[in-house]
């Protein structure tokens, strides 16, 4: 998604019209231009209107005098908001139609009510598909989970809940062959950090669902990747280099490439335990993340 923007509003949507119908949408602001971003929320597809001006979306039919990008921006994620209604009888309305080509029409309906009239007001856009990247897609996935476990929190309640979320920017040295990842802890004051910040340390003994998801750049073709409690092994992940064979020479190379890889398990953790993360054969990848969440299951 574009970076720089003036400012920007996002949440789920639900389109009954869609088989998969279950989104996440951005609408992005940028020099008085809106663009729409939706993801299927199920295969992680995007699509995306680009920058557009009033021009391209505001007619005659449907223009609200005065009104800025913002105000319309206001209306799109009223219509992308509001409950689903089956026989469109609702006041907002939004629909997706599968065009040639893997494009979509996205078209939002507001109903405008003035004593005892009515008038209705549509727009249209044309969304086009956005390669999708691996790592976006894990990075994607990761969101949907942290926002679930979000969800599941609100329902027990913060006085018995645990959540963990934190982010690694930073790799520090372990051994000549192994580094462990640095960890900022962004949500989740039942823990803290130890052994200069390449350890998570737990406050609140129980059962944990612990996930991983680690942006590396393979080095060697036999690297790895592990979870580790009290510097036991608890996963691991093989990664690396894959080879190709030169048509030219004839001889067998290694191509490598940014990518991400992802763990997840479900462990009983003591109070104090360390979890650590720990890679092999990788280089952290500049300006990128790694992700860490964990919730306690139960009370």
């Amino acid at each position: 998604m574009t970076t720089g923007v003036d400012f920007v509003v996002e949440g789920l949507t639900t389109i009954v019209s869609c088989a998969d119908g279950s989104f996440r949408y951005v609408i992005s602001v940028k020099n008085e231009q809106i663009n729409i971003w939706l993801e299927e929320r199920f295969s992680k597809k995007q699509w995306q209107s680009g920058f557009l001006s009033k021009e391209v979306y505001v007619t005659a039919a449907n223009i609200f005098v005065d009104a800025s990008p913002a105000d319309y921006t206001a209306c799109f994620k009223q219509c992308l908001d509001c409950l689903p209604v089956l026989d469109q009888t609702g006041d907002s309305q939004r629909k997706l139609t599968v065009l040639r080509g893997g494009k979509l029409q996205l078209e939002l309906s507001i109903k405008l009510r003035l004593l005892q009239s009515v008038r209705e007001v549509h727009y249209v856009f044309k969304l086009e598909p956005v390669p999708v990247e691996r790592i976006d897609i894990l990075e994607s996935k990761l969101k949907d989970q942290q926002e679930e476990l979000e969800m599941l929190r609100g329902q027990v309640g913060t006085a018995k809940h645990v959540f963990l979320s934190a982010e690694s920017v930073t790799w520090s040295s372990q051994t000549w062959s192994s580094q462990k990842l640095e960890w900022k802890i962004t949500s989740g004051e039942k823990f803290s950090l130890a052994a200069n910040n390449t350890a998570i340390k737990v406050f609140c003994p129980g059962l944990y669902a612990i996930s991983v998801l680690a942006n590396h750049h393979p080095t060697t073709a036999t690297g790895w990747i592990s979870l580790e409690k009290s510097g036991a092994q608890i996963q691991r992940a093989a990664i690396g280099e894959s080879n190709y064979c030169d048509s030219y020479s004839g001889v067998q190379k290694l191509a490598t490439h940014n990518t991400g890889s992802s763990l997840m398990c479900i462990v009983q953790v003591k109070k104090d335990e360390p979890i650590t993360v720990v890679c092999s054969g990788n280089s952290v990848i500049a300006n990128t993340a790694s992700y860490l969440t964990a919730v306690r299951i139960g009370t």
